[in-house]
This record gives C-alpha cells, structure tokens and sequence, in this order.
C-alpha cells in the first residue's frame, strides 16, 4: 500500500512539473540558456581540464607511485593510503566533481578499499579556485579578496571534516606502503581513456546544470522577488543560484552555499563515484557541516581582512555580462562533445 501511494506521489509530481514547464515556459527556457551559458564558459574551462589530468594521474598509475612516499603522511592526517594524496589535492584545486572521479579510478584499480573510497567521499568536495575567486569573487562580489577568503575557508572546512569522516569509517586500512598497486596503461591509452572519461563526466555535468537552471528559471517566472526562492534556488543550484543570492544577500550567505555545493552538484558528484557506494545521509550532512564551517570562517576571515567596500553590499553585476557567450556557441560545443565521446569510443573498443 506505502509503496503504490509513492509511485502515485512520484507519477503526480512528474506531471506537475511537466505542466509547470509547459505553463512557465519562457523562464525555463531562458534558465536552461543560462545554463549552457554557464557550462561553455565557466565550468567546462575551469574543470574539464583537471579532470582530465586527475582521470591521466590514475590511469598511469602516478597516484601509486606518488603516494608511497607519501603514505605515513597522508595515513596520519587523512587515515587513508598515500594513492589518495594526488586525489586529494586535485580536489581541493580543481572543482566539486574532480576528486569523486579520482576515487572512483583509484578503487577501480584497488588503489583504495571500499571504506577509504567512500570515507574520501565524504569530504573531499570543493569548489576550484577558478569558480570561487574568478567567478565568485571577482565576477559577483566584486573582489578578488573576498573570492580568495572563501576559498581559503572552504578548504580549510576540507580539512577539519576530514578527521570527522575518519572517525565514521567502517574499517581501517589494510593497505600498506609496500602493498599499494602500480596497475597502469601505456600513457598514449591512458590519455585517450582519460579524455574520454574527462568529456563524459563534462557532459553529464551540463546536462545536469541545464536541467536545474531550467527549473530555477521556471520557478523565479512563477515567484519573482522571493527572498525564500533565491536560497532555494541556490540550493537547487549553486553556480547560476549564487548570481541571484549575490545581489541581495551578505557574503556570507554566498559562501554557505558554496561550500554545500547544491543538489546539483551532489548529483553529479555521486554520478562521478560510479560504483563507489557512500551514505547520501552522510554526505548530505557533511556537505552542511561545510557549508556551516565555509560560513563561519568566512565572516571571520572578512573582519581579519579589511575590505575597501563593505562586504554586505550587494553587487550589481550584469547577468549577461558574467556568462558571456552566446546560446548557439553552447549547442555547437555540446554537438562537438557528443560527436568527441562516439569516435573516441570506438577507438578505444578498437584498441
């Protein structure tokens, strides 16, 4: 009985949202060109890259060989083998996604077990310096020092939940500095694999960040000027939900939801784990704790750090104007992709 009163809640709700498309068209449509305008010139620039390289660091089997020497250091601060350093830091550099798909190649090649994977999992979540200072900062906040604050807490909220997800884990480590495996491929394979990987996570991303964006603009046509709908939307969101919070909303309430992240991003992230299975209880917890601690270290980091202007002042940033780009150079980039990961892939079935 619970069970058919959830698939009649789920099938009503997914026709509701189809009837709210239809009627509240025009937002959605003009959520989802944000969207891609975000994707072509913010995201794909900043992560693309970094997961490519991260994809290359574990396929050539440099995080094993990195990791040895780092294996007492990165088993007393983080609890975990020294092959999830590199990962590590690729995460806290790179953007929200990069260290999930690193976790999931290094358990791929028992690299890390499945409690190291998923207790990684758990806090290695960050916004690249690229999203926050740039973007963030410079581009909505108008200073490159407020950007640079933020991205300072947020990784040190990486760092202090780090000893939390070590404590929560189901079991210890049983790998060794000895016993850490160097499974590799020729790097002109590893390359092509890793591009290929990189371009497929960089699809699914947009393809999630075009779906939010559209109903974030289909929900700001149904409530324009709701204070509750821009933090929802932000909280749906965070990359075009922060554009709207940083106009009307202190610093500080920008860097919560950075350090969250957003549905969004704990969709693509469990999307980047693949097999790697984590609580989303946990996860969803702790990606609050850091949003919490991004905050709270932020406003401290503000007082410490004289501003020119007052950091409650809201910017007035032109939306067009931090996107850039245009909706026909989006679609073109999204065609290139797709027509990218078909020959790719057949070459690597050829292979």
């Amino acid at each position: 009985m619970i069970r058919k009163f959830f698939t009649a809640a789920k099938c009503l709700l997914l026709a509701l949202c189809c009837v709210l498309l239809t009627v509240f068209s025009q937002g959605s449509r003009e959520g989802a060109a944000n969207g891609i305008k975000l994707c072509l010139n913010v995201l794909a620039p900043s992560l693309f890259p970094f997961m490519a390289v991260t994809n290359l660091f574990a396929q050539t089997g440099l995080c094993q060989r990195l990791g040895r020497p780092l294996n007492k250091i990165t088993q007393k601060l983080f609890g975990l083998s020294g092959a999830a350093a590199p990962v590590i830091l690729m995460s806290l550099i790179g953007g929200y996604p990069v260290g999930a798909g690193g976790i999931a190649q290094l358990r791929r090649q028992n690299a890390l077990s499945d409690s190291e994977a998923e207790q990684a999992a758990l806090f290695a979540v960050c916004a690249g310096p690229g999203f926050v200072i740039s973007f963030a900062g410079a581009g909505l906040l108008g200073s490159v020092n407020i950007g640079l604050i933020i991205f300072a807490t947020q990784v040190m909220s990486v760092l202090l939940t780090a000893p939390l997800a070590r404590l929560l884990r189901r079991e210890k480590s049983h790998y060794s500095k000895g016993e850490l495996s160097l499974s590799s491929v020729p790097f002109s394979q590893a390359l092509v694999i890793s591009v290929y990987s990189a371009a497929k996570s960089m699809l699914i991303i947009c393809a999630f960040v075009l779906l939010f964006s559209a109903f974030s603009g289909m929900l700001f046509q149904m409530l324009p000027g709701s204070a509750f709908l821009t933090a929802a939307a932000a909280m749906l969101e965070v990359s075009s939900g922060i554009v709207n919070l940083s106009r009307s909303s202190p610093v500080e309430a920008v860097a919560f939801f950075i350090g969250f992240g957003g549905i969004c991003v704990h969709l693509q992230i469990f999307a980047a784990l693949g097999e790697v299975r984590v609580s989303k209880t946990l996860f969803f917890l702790f990606r609050i704790i850091q949003g919490l601690l991004t905050t709270a270290l932020t406003h401290i980091g503000l007082r410490l750090v004289p501003q020119k202007e007052a950091v409650f002042s809201t910017s007035h940033v032109d939306r067009a104007a931090v996107f850039g780009g245009s909706v026909l150079s989006g679609a073109a980039l999204v065609g290139v992709t797709i027509c990218f990961l078909a020959s790719v892939k057949q070459a690597i079935k050829h292979q």
